[in-house]
């Protein structure tokens, strides 16, 4: 009598289905992936393993960001593993919705609450935008025609914004339109407003601005590299318009309706540089080696940590 097969348990097809789709998503977008290896070609390689430094350091940066909104309660280093895999799950699903999910899913595997959970991950995403908020003005005066630049970009996301707000109302009219649901929302609310209170008191909020304002100068300055490496003259003028572009550009990342906002961030930091006078040829070839920098390389590393992580019952 042959031998039963054992059933291939969650995790299992959960890790296969992630490959499959990590195999259509290169093969469909196999020729922005050469285009970047020839603009790479040509690079200086000092310089671009300076901005694959600068690249994997927004890892650790991302993770000490969620692990201060976390209140400490969660380990550094698991938290790092998980932030690399986030950059792996964010290439399948816009808007960083994958990473959400996979933070959300990890720190109710730590202990907290739903909606301490929830809480740390919109703490840590509206930290980024209040960095953004106090970067813009330091920044503005030293990049012309930043004004139309900066609304343009604006008028792309308002769509998905608006959707997105949409749904976030659709779903609280249905939560308190149900009465079992109600009191939940209440009891969720109670314990989110008492984690932002403990936040509010713990002195952490500097710190945790601390790290969002590293974490996006870290990504200003991989592109800054990638420019470099491709011929663009070091010029101190042009170093605070490379930061708001690069702001630009990853906000127009997490607003866009592509995985990792490929094809619109492109755009967005192509026609951002050309504004502020860097040659169209330098432009491409540095806006593609720094997008194999920080979105395709961490790819096959993010999967493999996706891969521990799952296993070993963390996320």
């Amino acid at each position: 009598m042959p031998a039963r097969r054992a059933p291939i348990s969650p995790r299992t097809a959960f890790l296969l289905v992630m490959l499959v789709l990590l195999g259509v998503f290169v093969l469909t977008r196999r020729a922005q992936v050469a285009a970047a290896l020839h603009a790479l070609r040509d690079a200086h390689p000092v310089t671009v393993t300076a901005a694959v430094l600068a690249s994997v350091a927004t890892i650790p940066l991302s993770a000490w960001g969620l692990r201060l909104a976390a209140a400490d309660r969660i380990p550094f280093g698991t938290t790092v593993a998980v932030q690399l895999a986030s950059a792996f799950v964010n290439r399948l699903a816009p808007g960083a919705v994958g990473g959400v999910a996979l933070n959300l899913r990890y720190l109710r595997r730590q202990g907290l609450p739903m909606p301490v959970a929830a809480t740390t991950v919109a703490v840590d995403r509206i930290t980024g935008v209040l960095t953004v908020a106090l970067l813009l003005p330091v920044l503005l005066p030293f990049a012309r025609g930043s004004g139309h630049h900066l609304l343009a970009a604006t008028l792309r996301r308002g769509p998905t914004l608006l959707l997105a707000t949409a749904i976030a109302l659709l779903l609280v009219a249905v939560l308190l339109a149900v009465p079992r649901l109600r009191a939940r929302v209440r009891s969720a609310r109670r314990q989110a407003v008492t984690a932002l209170r403990s936040l509010a008191r713990s002195g952490r909020v500097l710190r945790l601005l601390g790290a969002s304002a590293a974490l996006t100068l870290t990504y200003a300055g991989a592109l800054w590299l990638s420019l470099l490496a491709v011929g663009l003259r070091a010029e101190a003028a042009l170093l605070a318009p490379v930061v708001l572009v690069s702001v630009v550009g990853e906000g127009v990342a997490s607003a866009a309706p592509t995985p990792g906002g490929l094809g619109a961030t492109e755009a967005a930091l192509v026609s951002g540089l050309l504004l502020y006078g860097v040659p169209v040829d330098t432009a491409v070839a540095g806006v593609l080696v720094y997008r194999l920098a920080t979105f395709w390389l961490p790819v096959l590393p993010g999967y493999l940590a996706l891969r521990v992580l799952v296993r070993r019952q963390v996320v």
